[in-house]
């Protein structure tokens, strides 16, 4: 049962040096998979449901594979669940790093703002430009409950309108959605180190070899 859930490992002492070598490539490859996925799809405009779906399918991707070494199952669920929390995490990030690379502020107004209790954050504004023209996305960020109808509030926008629209906000939000997506990814990339290494059935004698590299014992 424990090398069902957690990979067989069966190494004496420490895994042998190519396996720790093989598990930090896939660790690698893993990372930048789901990161370039969410990047990939965010550049070529799409939505950000469809950028999180991109990022979930990169993590079924490594699941997958992490399953066809035979990885502990525990671990690969593990690193769906965080997979799950990277996918919007990764999108939103994404955008944020397009707004901030290429995107312009101009103020609009707010026409109207809906208080959402069940959403967060809870406070949506609906806006138009200053020339009447509406804006299809909603804001929420320099949104809040002292704003009200007709007020003016910054907001970023990407010319090549591959990302949408954002309210302005400080630079802390910022910071600290950048420090969570880091502390997942790190996450990501440690439990696909682990259930790579654990993988593989290595025996006691012989355990430097890699795999595929041993001789047969000649028969008796």
């Amino acid at each position: 049962m424990s090398a069902r859930l957690l990979g067989a490992a069966q190494y004496a002492g420490n895994p042998p040096w190519w396996l720790v070598a093989e598990g930090f490539f896939v660790a690698s490859v893993a990372t930048l998979l789901v990161g370039g996925a969410s990047t990939a799809a965010v550049l070529v405009g799409v939505t950000s449901s469809q950028a999180e779906a991109a990022v979930l399918v990169a993590t079924a991707a490594v699941a997958l594979y992490l399953l066809f070494l035979r990885a502990g199952h525990l671990l690969v669920a593990l690193l769906v669940a965080v997979g799950f929390l990277l996918s919007p995490a990764l999108s939103a990030l994404a955008a944020d790093a397009v707004l901030s690379g290429a995107g312009r502020t101009r103020d609009v107004v707010v026409t109207a703002v809906a208080h959402e209790p069940l959403d967060r954050p809870a406070y949506r504004c609906s806006v138009r430009l200053q020339d009447g023209s509406p804006v299809r996305q909603r804001l929420w960020r320099g949104c809040g409950p002292e704003v009200i109808p007709g007020d003016l509030i910054g907001m970023v926008y990407d010319p090549g309108d591959r990302v949408a629209p954002r309210g302005l906000e400080g630079r802390g939000p910022l910071l600290r959605r950048l420090a969570w997506t880091t502390v997942l990814l790190l996450v990501f990339a440690a439990v696909s180190f682990v259930a790579t290494v654990r993988s593989y059935r290595v025996s006691s004698v012989g355990s430097d070899q890699p795999r595929g590299s041993g001789s047969a014992s000649p028969a008796r």
